[in-house]
């Protein structure tokens, strides 16, 4: 199936019929791709795209978060991102600007980027989850959907009738690959890979959209992004989608952040962080977006009230009824007929009596005296609907029968129903009847999504605590080897192509088998677990520290050059020789040699720096133990 894929990925791509860069994130990609490559000319070419080089400097800063100096030139921009980086943002703003309309007309090409930037912001958002850093997790979901664009733009018209079949999910993938040869999910991966992105980017955009059928092993990096792009991928969709189908996607949206290992009460800060970004990045990259005075109300509010036909007459349900009426005699003849059905009534005979009664608690119906439908009726009607306690009340305004024409507009303002003043007992109890539905509907789909964010809570805790042991190793609670290498590996790639020192530390435990014969492998086992302790505390904030293998650690050491890792093995040295292992059961000094050797050009592959800080580590111990040696050279 995957040959499939490629053989018609590779026809499509001949055909010229494929979106590609353009312009100067064009240039970009081609001399990245050359090995001598150098800083002053990248930024030289930048520069001729105004545009570009502001995004690019923009973007670095909103990468450091503040945790740096602000950064105010474009060669300081590119050195912090990376030649690497520089190249993947280059490539997803240079095609939001060459495609941002096309001749597919069921298409929304803007609707399409607006949702794939708060999908890369979200990705960039949950990047810790997925283990990758947030620059290169933006870009990954920035382009997860690019095989949607790629098929409207290679096929138009054909594109256009099967959009207008309003396929969703599974069904719209078959679909596609039954007419086209291949899915959007699958082009999506083949033009990810052609643009050189990394192997794990593209595998996990292929299966991001039904993450359970991912062929990637619990707790890997690859499941863990393909998590994340699902679940950054719902958010994108929520927040662009109208009000009326919004809420139908909020349990799902709980579902995939549990599968990330998010519990609900992250969810709704972590996508209001995405909002405020969203509207950002939007406003410079000419991309409508929407306005969301709370997220809050986004995540947490039911579905707007309307006519649920079908559903049977209930029996008089307990409700919060607020009143609000000037007329007297009404205000008192709808107080008594509602207090003798048994519902609680609360009266105002004013607007900010009224304010005050909905001020921080929700009422299930709220009816409206009104006077018209004319401006100041639709004016006071909103007032009452847009804080918390009116905006989820299902609302009947009352109309002077003169007023009748002027119900439509009402109901557009935000009524759900209306009454008129001179109402008759069936049409009083109709309405209540209407509205005690809709309230039990709406309880019981509230009752639902709770239930659902409680066991996706649980589901969250059961996947963080699952990541956490996979990535863990069982005695000393340090990264285990294979996630220890899955993160070289990552900080290896970003030393390459930002030009930035990378040290490795290998350390060995001195007489550990003598331990072990002396005084028994539990022992041994204790001393292991202690000296974890003692190098996990040696280690700094952006250090990797995992077992490598028996009594064995690893330490890898970004943005550290070697005079620096070397001191780093020193404290880390000295700090084992005094700790006190007595508790232990060993009466003993017990050691460390430490082997460092940090990345020079002559370097192949990491493991080649392995190979020389493990040499440097031999060397340590050929010299009589309890010190450390640095590796000067491949």
């Amino acid at each position: 199936m995957i040959e499939d894929a490629k053989e018609r990925f590779a026809t499509l791509k001949a055909s010229g019929m494929l979106p590609s860069p353009q312009g100067v994130a064009l240039a970009v990609l081609e001399l990245t791709q050359k090995n001598d490559v150098s800083l002053q000319t990248l930024t030289h070419l930048v520069q001729t795209d105004p545009a570009m080089a502001g995004r690019v400097l923009r973007y670095a800063n909103a990468v450091h978060g503040g945790s740096l100096r602000h950064i105010a030139s474009l060669s300081h921009a590119i050195v912090f991102l990376g030649l690497f980086r520089v190249r993947q943002i280059a490539l997803g703003f240079s095609l939001i600007d060459h495609y941002r309309s096309g001749a597919c007309a069921a298409f929304d090409y803007l609707g399409y980027w607006t949702a794939s930037l708060a999908t890369g912001i979200a990705a960039q958002q949950v990047a810790a989850q997925a283990q990758c850093p947030p620059d290169e997790s933006f870009t990954c979901g920035l382009l997860s959907g690019i095989g949607r664009l790629a098929l409207a733009t290679a096929f138009p018209v054909e594109y256009g009738d099967m959009l207008a079949l309003k396929l969703e999910g599974p069904a719209l993938l078959e679909a596609e690959a039954a007419q086209f040869g291949l899915d959007h999910a699958a082009l999506s991966g083949e033009l990810l890979e052609d643009w050189g992105l990394p192997d794990i980017f593209h595998q996990a955009v292929r299966h991001h959209e039904i993450p359970g059928e991912a062929p990637f092993p619990a707790g890997s990096r690859a499941q863990a992004l393909t998590a994340a792009l699902h679940f950054a991928a719902k958010v994108g969709l929520l927040l662009t989608l109208d009000s009326s189908r919004r809420w139908e996607r909020v349990p799902s949206l709980y579902q995939a952040a549990a599968q990330v290992g998010l519990e609900d009460h992250e969810v709704p800060p972590l996508v209001d962080a995405v909002v405020t970004q969203w509207q950002d990045w939007g406003r410079e990259l000419r991309l409508p977006t929407r306005d969301f005075s709370d997220i809050k109300d986004l995540l947490n509010m039911p579905p707007d009230p309307g006519g649920e036909a079908g559903l049977s007459a209930l029996v008089v349900l307990p409700m919060r009824v607020v009143l609000v009426a000037r007329d007297a005699g009404l205000l008192r003849g709808l107080a008594e007929t509602l207090d003798a059905m048994g519902l609680a009534v609360e009266l105002a005979t004013d607007r900010d009596g009224a304010l005050k009664l909905l001020a921080g608690k929700r009422a299930d119906l709220l009816m409206v005296e009104l006077p018209d439908g004319g401006e100041d009726s639709v004016r006071a009607l909103r007032e009452l609907r847009a804080g918390e306690g009116g905006r989820q009340a299902y609302c009947i305004v009352l109309i002077p029968p003169e007023a009748e024409a002027g119900a439509a507009r009402l109901m557009q303002a935000g009524a759900s129903d209306y009454l008129l003043s001179n109402y008759s007992e069936a049409a009083l109890m109709a309405r209540l009847n209407a509205a005690q539905r809709v309230v039990a509907l709406q309880g019981a789909v509230r009752a639902e999504r709770e239930s659902v964010i409680r066991s996706s809570g649980d589901w969250a805790r059961s996947n963080r605590r699952l990541l956490r042991e996979a990535h863990t190793d069982p005695l000393t609670r340090l990264y285990n080897r294979r996630y220890g290498m899955d993160r070289f590996a990552q900080e290896w790639s970003f030393s390459l192509h930002s030009a930035t020192p990378l040290s490795c530390l290998m350390l060995d435990i001195d007489h550990f088998k003598r331990i072990n014969d002396l005084h028994g492998h539990d022992v041994g086992d204790l001393v292991l677990t202690r000296m974890a302790r003692v190098v996990e505390d040696g280690c700094r904030k952006d250090d990797v520290v995992f077992r490598y293998g028996g009594e064995e650690f690893c330490i890898v050491s970004p943005h550290t050059a070697l005079a620096d890792a070397a001191q780093l093995a020193e404290r880390i040295v000295r700090a084992a020789r005094e700790t006190d292992f007595g508790r232990e059961g060993v009466t003993e000094p017990v050691t460390l040699s430490v082997g460092v050797a940090t990345r020079t050009a002559a370097d192949a592959d990491l493991e080649s720096l392995i190979v020389r800080a493990d040499k440097a580590l031999y060397a340590a111990k050929e010299g009589g133990r309890d010190r450390v040696m640095a590796s000067r050279g491949a």
